[in-house]
């Protein structure tokens, strides 16, 4: 009798509670949602999201409920669990390119926790997907498609697709493929056609045995693709790379429907600081004209749809109870969502009893992880429920409504029982009663006969009973609030007791789940810390790869670097811009690392070791201080004073062709305050070539005046990659022009060089200049082609019959006499007739100016 009035007085009490007039008000002042660009990420506001709880009076937790697939379907909210008051940039939905829906939701479940109590609330965000303006991936009009089954697609190249972004030296362009991570595609996979190998030829010895016996299948794991093609799994390459790969799609599973899609991630990446400086996301689709559109989810036939459940015992839901068939989704992946809920008890997951569910997958289903909880109440009549569900597929088509008959027995047992079991929610540190509300049981004997005793659990806490140690209480104890669980106050966040319950007579055991939830107790801590290094008078970027800090309970962003001691040798500086002037600060946010707008600056003293100490500071109020840290900066000393050029000095040279030059003090001369003529070396780093031309010709060499026996053109002569200015000075340094006659018309060449002291100081890039002049001195080559004339006629002798040709002489400059008279007709110039040892031009014989008449 008294479990009777000990259920119905509680299920009573929780009615109340659920009623209008007894709601408590809501914690939420504004939520609005978030709207965020397809394939983008956007930040959490307190526009967009705000909390009816002052700051300064309760903690205030909100964590996002990860157990609920029908939520965070193309997206994710990170962190999963943040402040109330959350700053700037820590909370951030991230959208994962899909086109199908225009809308998403975030179930999130918000804790004001005071000294004594805990209270809930359960709501939903709506993220509204918008379409983007400007996309970095761009689409074109044209489609992937597959004709067949099994078939292949094109080439996926920039006919398909563009990156649309602002191509700097800064910014790095990555594409990401991850097809287990994202499931796509889902009916088939990326291929690369690798060439052929060439067939045997008959006379080979391997060419008499059949292919299967050469190992070619081995070349695709379970021969699920033809010789020929290499499956592509995971893939990071540079943008370019990913258009001119030759990836193509090739289907898999038929039968599948009329569309699949190729999940793409672009990431642009600051060079200098090595952070994502914009990401995109997009599904490219692709079509299958052999494929039907995607057909719904359907209830199996098999399924019995009525559940038995016991008085007060949570009881799973097996796949002989509900289950669905579909054809294109594997099984794995359907999602059943709760669309009418019981009138008592909840459906929830075994991973957290003490709380319902609206969603599960099938793969939780057929793991037997959901089950239904009865309710508190003891009754002595059988009681009937129902559940409705709908099912979607892995593209979102949702089944049909299925229903779930439950049926609720009598007890008929004399053992006791738990019938209400919530479990805890607590503040890491904090202690909580357990209470009649949390932790029901019922005993058709005698309640008040049933002892607790504590057998397991506790791994991050303890237990009380009155403020005292104690390990065995009763259903009195719980009713008056004197059983506390202490929480040790370490980083953990779940825990749980183990009770065994007994009256006598009967026993059971039963699992108390406990949920912690993060307090922003500990400090920052460092987790990189690699040593800078720079040229003296140099100044660097300290990149966020190199120096790092993390936070258990906060956002990283808001770590604050506050630099106790300064660094003596320069000083730290933020430079909000590229192009600004930027400006010592005793501090800095590791957003701004992030950012790469912190700076070292280097005096240009001759201190080469300098470092600088700080303590990590979090966004808390008051702030959790970390231990001091120290950076180590080398620095490498260089030589300030370059080599200087020489007043009047020309970097230029005068050559014949036929000849030889030194190269004197007066075309090259460089001077160092601190280095002697011999320490100034002299680096060919591109050999004389002609400036007029691209084409890889002999433009001669530099050589040393001891190499060669005589100061004449000699090919033995070694070519000469450095020298100092001191055999300079010394007229040891020549030019040789090129061997071959160089034309009839003065070249130009040069010859670039780098001078550097002794200390490493360089200067790089100097162009030295040379004039070859030309020499006539090769003799004018003719050739002739046979002259045929008709009786009686007249015939022009053009260039075609006289074939001239000099190699150092304009054709323009060359003229030809008449030696002897032909013996038969006479030779003509404009019609007049020539003499012998007349002149006419080679022009004349281009104009058809001479004849021939016989």
């Amino acid at each position: 009798m008294s479990c009777l009035s000990w259920g119905g007085l509680s299920a009573l009490l929780l009615l109340l509670r659920l009623l209008p007039g007894w709601a408590s008000p809501s914690l939420i002042r504004v939520n609005r949602g978030v709207r965020v660009m397809k394939g983008s990420s956007a930040f959490l506001s307190q526009d967009d999201l705000k909390f009816a709880i002052p700051k300064e009076k309760d903690a205030c937790k909100v964590e996002v409920v990860m157990n609920e697939p029908i939520t965070q379907r193309v997206g994710k909210l990170t962190p999963q669990v943040f402040d109330c008051h959350f700053l700037p940039n820590e909370v951030k939905y991230t959208h994962n390119g899909c086109p199908i829906l225009d809308e998403d939701t975030v179930k999130l479940r918000l804790y004001r926790l005071t000294e004594t109590d805990t209270f809930t609330e359960t709501f939903i965000l709506r993220v509204y997907l918008l379409e983007p303006d400007c996309n970095i991936i761009r689409m074109s009009d044209n489609v992937l498609e597959v004709s067949e089954f099994y078939g292949l697609s094109r080439a996926i190249d920039k006919n398909l697709l563009r990156f649309d972004y602002e191509r700097t030296a800064s910014l790095e362009c990555t594409v990401r493929l991850d097809p287990v991570g994202t499931r796509l595609p889902a009916h088939g996979q990326l291929v690369l056609v690798e060439p052929r190998p060439e067939e045997p030829r008959g006379d080979q010895p391997h060419s008499f045995f059949p292919e299967s016996q050469l190992g070619t299948e081995l070349k695709c794991p379970g021969g699920r693709c033809p010789l020929g093609l290499k499956k592509i799994g995971s893939l990071k390459v540079s943008c370019e790379e990913f258009l001119l790969s030759g990836l193509r799609y090739q289907h898999l599973s038929p039968p599948s429907p009329h569309i699949d899609y190729i999940s793409i991630r672009l990431d642009l990446t600051d060079s200098r600081s090595k952070i994502i400086y914009k990401s995109e996301s997009v599904w490219l689709p692709v079509y299958i004209r052999a494929g039907i559109p995607n057909q719904i989810p359907r209830a199996a036939f098999m399924a019995m749809s009525i559940l038995e459940v016991d008085q007060f015992i949570l009881t799973s839901l097996t796949t002989s109870v509900l289950d669905c068939e579909e054809d294109e989704t594997p099984k794995p992946l359907l999602v059943f969502n709760v669309t009418k809920a019981p009138l008592q008890g909840y459906v929830t997951h075994l991973w957290d009893h003490t709380r319902p569910v609206s969603s599960f997958t099938w793969k939780d289903l057929s793991d037997m992880q959901i089950a239904y909880q009865p309710p508190n109440s003891s009754h002595s009549e059988r009681r009937h429920y129902e559940v409705e569900l709908e099912v979607y597929d892995f593209f979102f088509e949702r089944s049909a409504p299925i229903t779930v008959h439950i049926s609720i027995r009598t007890a008929d047992t004399n053992a006791p029982r738990v019938s209400w079991n919530t479990g805890l929610n607590l503040l890491e540190g904090q202690s909580r009663a357990i209470t009649w509300e949390q932790f029901q049981i019922v005993d058709n004997n005698d309640i008040h006969a049933v002892q607790v005793v504590i057998v397991g659990g506790l791994q991050h806490g303890r237990l009380t009973l009155r403020g005292e140690k104690g390990f065995l209480f009763t259903v009195a104890d719980l009713q008056a609030g004197v059983v506390q669980y202490h929480h040790d106050d370490s980083d953990s966040t779940k825990d749980f007791v183990v009770f065994r319950i007994f009256d006598g007579q009967h026993s059971i055991r039963h699992k108390f789940p406990i949920n912690i939830l993060p307090k922003d107790d500990s400090p920052p801590f460092l987790i990189t810390n690699v040593v800078i290094e720079l040229e003296e008078g140099q100044t660097i970027l300290i990149q966020g790869s190199k120096l790092r800090a993390s936070d258990m309970d906060s956002s990283d962003d808001y770590i604050f670097f506050n630099i106790t001691k300064p660094p003596q040798a320069g000083e730290i500086m933020k430079k909000p811009a590229p192009g600004l002037i930027g400006y010592p600060v005793p501090g800095f946010l590791q957003m701004d690392l992030f950012n790469g707008i912190i700076y070292y600056r280097h005096f240009g003293g001759e201190i080469f070791e300098d470092s600088f100490e700080f303590v990590l500071w979090d966004s808390h109020e008051p702030p959790n201080l970390s231990e001091p840290q120290v950076v180590t900066i080398h620095i490498t000393p260089v030589d300030d004073q370059l080599p200087k050029e020489a007043p009047g000095v020309s970097r230029h040279l005068v050559v014949k062709e036929t000849e030889v030059a030194c190269i004197t003090k007066k075309h090259l001369r460089f001077v160092d305050t601190e280095s002697y003529d011999r320490e100034l070396l002299y680096t060919v780093t591109t050999p004389p070539f002609f400036s007029s031309s691209r084409r890889h010709l002999d433009a001669g060499k530099l050589f040393m005046v001891d190499s060669i026996p005589r100061l004449t053109k000699n090919p033995a002569a070694p070519e000469l990659k450095s020298f100092t200015q001191h055999a300079v000075n010394y007229m040891k340094v020549a030019y040789m022009p090129p061997m071959q006659d160089i034309g009839p018309h003065p070249r130009h060449v040069q010859f670039a060089f780098s001078v550097s002291n002794q200390h490493g100081g360089t200067l790089f890039g100097i162009c030295f200049n040379i004039t070859i002049l030309p020499v006539d001195n090769q003799a004018p080559e003719v050739f002739t082609n046979p002259l045929r004339v008709a009786e009686g006629s007249q015939c022009v002798i053009s260039a075609e019959h006289i074939l001239v040709s000099d190699v150092d002489t304009k054709l323009d400059n060359i003229h030809l006499s008449l030696q002897r008279q032909p013996q038969h007709g006479r030779v003509e110039l404009n019609g007049f007739p020539l003499n012998t040892g007349a002149i006419f031009s080679w022009g004349d014989l281009q104009a058809l100016k001479v004849r021939f008449s016989l």
